[in-house]
């Protein structure tokens, strides 16, 4: 009827009207949602992690550029997961959530779980492995912990986010099975064994469609398949589609950016277009958040603090991993002359850049942590090579303090080579040609390529060890603490060696992953690619005997579970901790498959002398592989093995048992593949890749005036027009400050500003840049001067 207002088809959820149910889903500022008091439905408040929080009581910014409240900054997430220590990641976890409390934030933006494809992706330092058992595995204790301290985790970023480079508009094109194997695998693990809170979608698209519209994803796995109760929000401006992510099954759209997509989401459902279902759903999601009863902090902050820097000392104690020791020239002796060499004794890298940027309450170097501990010793910043050298020829033992710079992991771009700087290389060749005895402490969040290795008697690897790594590092120096981390990933000898060396970072539009379920041991294990160090591996002080290891049951049926029972002993004199690691062995001539994939892990903590039986516990899942026309994972009919190993090298495997498997049916792996996907010999190919998942990657292709969408980035439209360059200049002035920065914090600024799509600038910019205004830019690219910019007001 003429004049009568249209009625919206959506229940009257929690007694809101349409329109305030989709503000609700919305972020009402940088970090919080919106409130609703009559319908008691209080703000929510977010804050960055994953390694520590990151609190900013003024303006909010993801890039960890703003001011925040200081907190504890833990070892990032490659040192943690070089813990193999589910239990300990436990404490970690509350610990944060203790300090989340203390500041009335309800819930952390973590952990991350994304596999370690490549190693020169800038985020890989939040990341927890290559591997996803292990990822999903210590994920499952991060979540525990931090709700177990009353506050939610925020899983991320789901999925197949594996690159910093182009990530929030490049499309991961991934097969079935390395989709659900490997990069879905953590993610699966930690939702069954934790049900976090949240689930954080990722930028960018998944076999062509971006994960906040990704209903494949957010609905059929993540809900039903494995039965996950909370809200899916959107990483901070990663909102594609505001009808298309509610119906898809995203619930929070953040930061909101002062309700810029509202509007269309009201239109879709008054035009039938957004579900109503969905919109409830949604409603109900971020209502049951913010209406959750969190226990109020009632101790004193600066205690706490205290209390989780040691806490963050001794996780790194256990993260560190010895990976050389020849000569037995760890640990240090009192009466050694030591000289430490390198800036980063002095100034020591504890943690990556970004958004999980740590305002650490306290920070202890590598100089700092021997001098509390009265250690004598000889420093050289290494300037000078001659000073260097001439010092080297009088010392007993190089302590040199290696590693990537600061500029060089980061969220929001990737690193451009696997390299230590050459400066460093150069030195430690030299010092090494000099005096042999030298010990390499790398403090860096990734693989680094390490030409000197065999030069030098001992590297200990220190990632990115968190606050007190310097104290840490000195007890691990001297042998107050011993060694326990294993690496969670591989180090290759060379970037060349990687499987996916030749295809990363070459079109970040369209993303073959062309290797497959071929990542990391997976891959050099079954090509027979030798590597540096292998996955799983880490020496100690002490030495350990795995002995009377056997199955409880020699087969397995779909609702069975095998258990591995060992003897572990340490036949040594010090105090220390091994891992035993179970994996399961595939038959070598099947497709996609790897020769072992690890499937369970107990870290053991002995006295010299001591012995201990563990029980290792692989469930049928551990043998089953992904049907995609069943949507199900299914144990095949045959035999498998059980490989009980303390690394995933050939020489570290302590024995072999077989097992039969009761299963169904035989194994559904595709049988008429490349013969790359059969038994890999070098770099897979884009053809191959799609011969075998009928997936096509699109050309590299330069856009020209009249394309230009909402999705190309102020460097691209630049090229091409002048009038954009203008605007752009102006904005970078007034976020950046200017248009050639010098420092550190600016060029990272710069580099996120002129790279990022430019609607997603408007998304995270909280109102400064409007939509109407990136509208007339993208007109400005594509030549259509009519409605030129005018009057904004910088």
């Amino acid at each position: 009827m003429l004049g009568k207002k249209k009625e919206y088809p959506v229940p009257n959820a929690y007694g809101l009207t349409p329109a305030e149910q989709v503000k609700l889903t919305s972020g009402a500022d940088f970090w919080g949602t919106e409130e609703f008091p009559a319908a008691n439905i209080p703000r929510f408040r977010m804050s960055d992690g994953p390694h520590g929080l990151r609190f900013q009581p003024g303006a909010g910014d993801h890039l960890g550029i703003n001011a925040s409240e200081p907190s504890t900054a833990f070892p990032t997430g490659s040192a943690l997961a070089c813990t193999w220590d589910p239990a300990l990641v436990v404490k970690m976890g509350q610990a944060i959530g203790q300090e989340a409390r203390s500041l009335h934030v309800d819930m952390v933006l973590g952990p991350g779980v994304n596999i370690k494809r490549n190693p020169l992706c800038g985020r890989n330092f939040e990341y927890f492995s290559e591997d996803p058992h292990l990822a999903g595995k210590l994920a499952a204790g991060w979540i525990n912990g931090i709700q177990g301290a009353g506050v939610g985790a925020c899983l991320k970023h789901f999925a197949a986010n594996n690159q910093e480079d182009d990530r929030l508009r490049s499309d991961s094109l991934v097969d079935p099975i390395a989709l659900h194997e490997l990069y879905l695998e953590a993610f699966r693990i930690a939702v069954i064994e934790s049900q976090p809170e949240g689930v954080m979608c990722s930028y960018n698209r998944i076999n062509g469609t971006y994960a906040s519209d990704n209903a494949y994803l957010l609905s059929t796995v993540l809900r039903r398949q494995w039965g996950f109760k909370g809200a899916v929000i959107t990483d901070w401006g990663a909102l594609n589609d505001k009808v298309k992510a509610l119906n898809a099954g995203t619930d929070l759209e953040m930061p909101g950016d002062k309700h810029m997509f509202d509007q269309q989401a009201l239109a879709g459902l008054a035009a039938g277009r957004l579900k109503p279902e969905a919109l409830t759903r949604a409603v109900a999601k971020i209502a049951q958040l913010a209406q959750k009863q969190r226990p109020a902090f009632t101790g004193d902050r600066a205690q706490l603090l205290q209390e989780n820097a040691r806490l963050a000392e001794h996780i790194e104690e256990q993260a560190a991993v010895l990976l050389k020791n020849d000569h037995t020239i760890l640990p240090l002796q009192p009466s050694d002359r030591i000289l430490v060499v390198g800036k980063m004794a002095d100034a020591t890298r504890y943690q990556g850049a970004g958004s999980s940027h740590i305002n650490a309450a306290e920070t202890v170097s590598i100089l700092q942590g021997l001098d509390a501990a009265h250690v004598a010793y000889t420093y050289q910043n290494g300037a000078d090579q001659a000073a260097t050298l001439a010092a080297d020829r009088t010392a007993d033992k190089v302590v040199f303090v290696a590693g990537l710079p600061e500029t060089a992991e980061s969220e929001g771009f990737d690193r451009q080579t696997m390299a230590l700087p050459q400066d460093q290389n150069n030195l430690i060749s030299a010092i090494a040609a000099v005096n042999p005895r030298v010990v390499v402490l790398l403090v860096a969040g990734a693989p680094v390529e390490l030409p000197w290795a065999d030069q030098v008697q001992g590297l200990l690897n220190l990632y990115l060890g968190g606050e007190r790594v310097g104290t840490a590092a000195q007890h691990l120096l001297y042998g107050t603490a011993t060694p326990s981390g294993k690496l969670a990933e591989t180090y290759p000898l060379h970037y060349r060696d990687v499987p996916s060396s030749a295809l990363y970072n070459q079109n970040n539009g369209s993303v073959g992953y062309a290797e497959s379920v071929y990542v990391g041991y997976r891959y050099y294990d079954k090509a027979q690619v030798p590597v540096r160090f292998p996955f799983g591996y880490g020496l100690s002080y002490t030495t350990f005997a795995v002995t009377n290891v056997h199955l409880d049951q020699a087969s397995i049926s779909p609702q069975g579970t095998i258990r591995v029972t060992a003897t572990v002993k340490n036949t040594g004199d010090r105090a220390g901790a091994e891992v035993v690691q179970a994996y399961v062995g595939n038959d070598p001539d099947v497709a996609l498959t790897p020769l072992k994939t690890l499937q369970s892990f107990a870290k053991v903590a002995l006295a010299p002398g001591e012995e201990k039986t563990i029980t290792l516990a692989l469930p049928a899942q551990a043998f089953s592989e992904w049907d995609d026309a069943q949507q199900a994972y299914v144990l095949p009919t045959g035999t498998k093995t059980v490989i009980v190993a303390t690394s995933a090298a050939a020489a570290d495997i302590i024995t072999t048992l077989p097992v039969t498997l009761q299963g169904a049916a035989a194994s559904t792996r595709p049988t008429q593949v490349p013969a790359w996907y059969r038994q890999p010999q070098g770099l897979p190919s884009l053809t191959d890749f799609t011969a075998m998942s009928g997936l096509t990657v699109t050309p590299v292709r330069t856009p020209q005036p009249g394309e230009y969408t909402l999705y190309n980035t102020p460097r691209e439209m630049s090229r091409t027009s002048w009038a954009v360059r203008q605007v752009t200049d102006a904005i970078e002035k007034k976020l950046v400050g200017t248009t050639q920065p010098t420092s550190v914090e600016d060029r990272f600024m710069q580099t996120i500003l002129l790279d990022t799509p430019i609607i997603r600038l408007a998304q995270q910019s909280s109102g400064s840049f409007p939509l109407p205004l990136v509208n007339r830019l993208v007109a400005l690219a594509n030549r259509h001067y009519t409605g030129l910019v005018t009057g904004h007001r910088w």
